[in-house]
């Protein structure tokens, strides 16, 4: 694995930790908008469409081994898709709002502010760590060019 592997795996990871932090800061945004409906980030191995599973049982007999010698390299994290909540938020007596049913009633969003914020929290903090990988990719390279100075 070069040192160009570890700063895409990382870019990947950072770029999919910034797509859910997007989306839930669209639900927060949203959590007082009559209808409005969550929305999550699916995320998958990027650029592998099988699952975990089978991409272990199709390695040449290490399985599980391979992956903690570091001999099958991934590529990060990508949003896979996007899911739309279709539960329906809890109903509020608003008669003449242009959304009321005919008893008045007007369905708000169904985001749910804690569990958003849990959400965002986990984000951050996984967006934190490929930023530690980066940081720690690019430490080792300019110790490796300080190397060949010294030689």
């Amino acid at each position: 694995m070069s040192i160009f592997d570890i700063y895409k795996t990382a870019h990947n990871g950072l770029d999919a930790m910034r797509q859910t932090m997007q989306l839930s800061s669209e639900n927060v945004a949203n959590i007082l908008t009559p209808g409005y409906k969550s929305k999550s980030a699916v995320l998958a191995a990027r650029g592998d469409s099988q699952s975990f599973s089978e991409m272990l049982s199709g390695m040449d007999g290490g399985g599980i081994g391979e992956v903690l010698k570091g001999q099958h390299r991934g590529a990060g994290a990508m949003v896979a898709k996007v899911v739309i909540d279709r539960r329906a938020g809890p109903k509020v007596y608003m008669p003449g709002h242009p959304l009321a049913d005919s008893q008045g009633n007007v369905e708000m969003s169904n985001v749910d502010g804690s569990k958003e914020m849990l959400k965002m929290m986990d984000a951050v903090r996984q967006y934190k760590a490929n930023l530690s990988i980066i940081e720690m990719a690019k430490k080792a390279s300019q110790e490796a060019l300080n190397m060949t100075k010294n030689a």
